[in-house]
């Protein structure tokens, strides 16, 4: 062999040698997983668990690709579901870039990935007011990781304080102002009996409430507390609120309305307009009877401006008429209770008698 054939394989050689060691060296810097095929939560999070990534948005903004890998464990997903079943358009590395404006940009294009499991619960929020703000441009309405968060995802019905929290965020206005009412009081100190913003206004299907279907029936989502008897003795509270206010003029119409009889010219007095909305107090605050008819009075004027401070005397507050309270009213009461059935009775009675004669006088 002769020197310039020993020559050329001796390059051949060299060059094989410098390919290897650039392919050995392009492997070693690439993540094992990529290498290995592995996309395993394992293989993803021996990236995704290191910080120091981002995603860059078109904005020069970033968000990290960090994933604390111990709160993806302890969340409800941890341990039930694989990376790419949210992510599913990931198949390999390196990942195929999208473009994004900017980091709500992201968020908003993944808005629909929970609907393939919680497909109920989406539909839920198509109806809603969020969602109704979210379609008319507002990009800050929140859509599903906003309130339950996305890899370190948990049971959202505790801590309940944290279902109020998770409110504030957006409206925190009003949760100030909810915590320095009897129910936000009450809900600091973690008693269970109070409502948090879901028991009034829905977790998902949440109507708006300027809606007057919701003015309507929130009577009803009132009673569902203020009508459970055994709840509300645990407070000493009256647990007639529900029946008295359906009994008289506000509540049987409200409650006609909701029933589907139309819909009101006019407002018509419902629990929110007496008591408050997220701004509650108890009339039991009042240090004399005195000054609780006052602050009745004031509450009527609300919508009967001109009436003289004698017509809060004519409201019997939400408890049953008894003879040692309103003896007028109690008797009356109890005079239709008997006259009414008696007049039924004769009716029915004549109306028997009148056959009975037909029948034996043709």
């Amino acid at each position: 062999m002769d020197r310039r054939t020993r020559s050329q394989k001796f390059r051949v050689r060299q060059d094989w040698i410098v390919a290897m060691g650039m392919a050995l060296a392009v492997v070693t810097c690439l993540p094992s997983q990529a290498w290995s095929g592995d996309r395993s939560n394992e293989g993803c999070l021996m990236c995704h668990s290191e910080k120091g990534e981002f995603l860059k948005f078109a904005d020069g903004s970033k968000k990290s690709l960090f994933v604390d890998k111990a709160q993806w464990k302890k969340s409800v997903h941890g341990g039930k579901l694989s990376c790419t079943d949210c992510h599913r358009e990931i198949s390999d590395y390196p990942h195929q870039k999208k473009k994004f404006e900017d980091a709500r940009d992201y968020t908003l294009a993944r808005a629909n990935t929970c609907q393939r499991c919680h497909y109920a619960h989406y539909t839920r929020v198509l109806d809603s007011t969020h969602y109704e703000i979210l379609k008319s441009g507002m990009r800050e309405a929140p859509t599903c990781v906003d309130c339950h968060g996305a890899h370190d995802i948990h049971d959202p019905r505790t801590p309940r304080l944290g279902i109020n929290a998770r409110c504030a965020t957006c409206h925190s206005e009003i949760s100030d102002t909810f915590k320095q009412s009897v129910h936000g009081k009450a809900l600091l100190e973690n008693n269970p009996d109070v409502p948090v913003c879901t028991d009034c206004h829905g977790a998902h299907s949440m109507p708006s409430p300027s809606d007057s279907k919701f003015r309507l029936t929130s009577f009803q989502m009132c009673a569902q507390c203020h009508g459970d008897e055994e709840r509300m003795k645990k407070y000493d509270l009256n647990t007639a609120v529900l029946s008295t206010y359906l009994d008289d003029f506000h509540g049987s119409s409200n409650r006609l309305y909701a029933m589907g009889a139309g819909k009101p010219t006019k407002p018509i007095a419902t629990c929110s307009d007496c008591h408050g909305v997220h701004n509650i107090s108890s009339f039991k605050g009042s240090a004399t009877k005195a000054e609780a008819r006052a602050r009745v009075i004031k509450t009527c004027r609300t919508c009967h401006a001109e009436v003289p401070d004698s017509f809060a005397d004519a409201w019997l507050s939400h408890y049953e008429p008894t003879f040692e309270t309103a003896p007028l009213v109690w008797g009356v009461k109890l005079g239709y209770r008997v006259l009414i059935p008696l007049i039924m009775i004769g009716l029915v009675l004549h109306i028997l008698l009148h056959l009975w004669r037909l029948k034996t006088h043709r």
